[in-house]
């Protein structure tokens, strides 16, 4: 007896779809063939659609497919009924009493029973057949416009005219995804021809053993993990502390102490100032995500051999753990208590605005996509410098800050002129340009989309350095510079500007558009081996 052998890992990487097929993927639509024998396992499609929403894909089934599974199973109950009929007359005639098998009592209740049934399970989605698509698939089976054919016998004139269903709900796929958003499990050409006779891009094709390979077994790496964190922390934000619906990042300390120490750094001697707590209130935006550590994980029911598993099984999803240093943006607020010259004290709460937290996290991956997040240790708050001693601080600080955006790997030291990094995964890439004035700089940044042939201007930002002459304590010749000497300035729409240097990166994160599946530089692409269909 021949045996039909599994597909190796080779075939597998050929019907893996692409990061930006991935990324465009809106649905996966089941042909009334999907199951070869058009007798759908509701089982089996449940935990399909549970794991494609895992993912953030639908799953739809079109009515006429439906239908056609319910007209499937219905046949096998009528040959049922009929089977056990007869051997109970068979019993009966031998004196035995048999009663009567309990169940549906006619072929509709069968079909209604099939449909009910479907449209209970979790994420499917039937997609309702709609009158103007109706209409046109039966023109198109009688009048034998393509796709539709004869069927059944050689001569046109035996032959049985066929295509109205499949004409039909695709059609109605058509009007709510386009080819490129879909992917359509079936096992013949049907569908490949339809596109082609309709003369437009052929979606994605695959048979139901190829759907595991083709969307699920896959592994996170960190510039996966770095992009799904920005999506899932940028989706949450901003957010306020006090709120127990919040983003968790875990306890948050240190601000106390910060605010303590710049409140005795500013202390003039003029008033008594004392910091009675100081924590912070909400999380602005994400500013930055440092180092990512991805801990290989396993399906929770993986098996030793796949051979224990079926091919058109769905199987479970594969779990991932990444490690992550993430900054946010933060405000908070302190309660002071001023002594003013002598007099009664004063209690008063006051805002703050320049606030950094940072934060180790951990995320939980399912099939690639974030299922949860958790804080390891505490977060620790600091106060942004808005003014610096030296110029060159200024320099190390926006360096620190522009080097948390994947792909900016700015050198320690002296800013070079100009720079350009692409940032990895995505179409996006940034331009720093600098300028110099002695100790005076600017440095401006501009994120483009696109490639060299067609690119767009996102937008630009940037931050001025300039010596502050009001520093200066005293005459020119016996005077001494004081503190602070070289304030920053941010400039940009949509920036926070309170935060100074550290608002730039928050900004090109917000900006960059993050895909959930990110083609990275040393990525092979697959080809697809969609193209057998059209042989069957």
């Amino acid at each position: 007896m021949a045996r039909t052998p599994r597909p190796r890992p080779a075939d597998e990487a050929q019907v893996r779809l692409t990061p930006r097929s991935l990324e465009r993927l809106k649905a996966v639509v089941l042909d009334a063939n999907a199951y070869g024998h058009a007798r759908p396992d509701l089982d089996q499609l449940s935990r399909w659609a549970q794991r494609l929403a895992g993912m953030e894909i639908e799953t739809w089934v079109p009515e006429p497919v439906a239908w056609e599974w319910a007209e499937h199973l219905a046949r096998d109950w009528q040959v049922l009924k009929g089977a056990a009929s007869s051997e109970r007359k068979r019993l009966q005639s031998a004196g035995l009493d048999v009663p009567a098998p309990a169940g549906y009592v006619t072929r509709d209740d069968v079909i209604a029973a099939v449909l009910e049934n479907l449209a209970k399970i979790p994420n499917v989605k039937v997609i309702k057949l709609t009158g103007r698509s109706a209409i046109e698939g039966l023109k198109d089976q009688v009048l034998l416009r393509p796709p539709a054919k004869h069927k059944g016998a050689e001569d046109p004139a035996k032959a049985t005219k066929t295509g109205a269903s499949d004409s039909a709900w695709l059609r109605d796929v058509l009007e709510l995804a386009a080819p490129e958003e879909i992917l359509i499990v079936t096992s013949d050409g049907d569908v490949r021809a339809a596109f082609e006779a309709w003369k437009k891009p052929v979606p994605n094709l695959r048979t139901l053993a190829e759907l595991r390979p083709t969307l699920f077994d896959l592994s996170v790496d960190d510039g996966h993990a770095r992009s799904a964190i920005i999506r899932y922390l940028a989706a949450r934000l901003p957010a306020d502390q006090q709120d127990e619906d919040a983003l968790d990042i875990g306890r948050i300390v240190g601000l106390e102490a910060a605010f303590t120490r710049k409140l005795e750094e500013d202390d003039t001697g003029l008033s008594s100032l004392s910091s009675y707590g100081a924590s912070v209130t909400g999380i602005v935006a994400l500013a930055g995500i440092g180092v990512v550590r991805v801990e290989a994980g396993q399906s929770a029911e993986q098996v030793p051999s796949d051979r224990r598993r079926s091919p058109t099984d769905p199987g479970t999803a594969n779990r991932e753990t990444a490690d992550a240093m993430v900054f946010f943006l933060a405000t908070g607020e302190a309660t002071i208590q001023g002594l003013l010259h002598g007099g009664d004290p004063e209690v008063a709460v006051v805002p703050i605005s320049n606030v950094l937290v940072r934060a180790n996290l951990t995320f939980q991956f399912a099939d690639g996509v974030i299922t949860s997040m958790s804080a390891d240790t505490d977060a620790t708050a600091m106060l942004l410098e808005r003014a610096f001693d030296e110029s060159h601080e200024a320099e190390i600080d926006l360096v620190d800050a522009l080097n948390t955006v994947p792909g900016i790997a700015l050198e320690e030291g002296a800013l070079e002129e100009r720079q350009r990094f692409d940032i990895p995964g995505t179409s996006a890439y940034v331009d720093i340009d600098v300028s110099r004035d002695g100790e005076d700089w600017t440095a401006e940044i501009n994120l483009w989309h696109g490639d060299d042939d067609e690119e767009e201007l996102v937008g630009t930002i940037g931050m001025e350095c300039e010596y502050n002459a009001d520093t200066w304590w005293g005459g020119s010749r016996d005077g001494f510079q004081g503190p602070d000497a070289y304030p920053v300035a941010v400039y940009g729409n949509d920036l926070h500007e309170r935060h100074g240097i550290w608002s730039l990166p928050a900004w090109l994160l917000n900006h960059i558009t993050w895909p959930r599946f990110p083609v990275l530089a040393t990525e092979a692409q697959p080809a697809t081996t969609d193209d057998k269909l059209a042989e069957t």
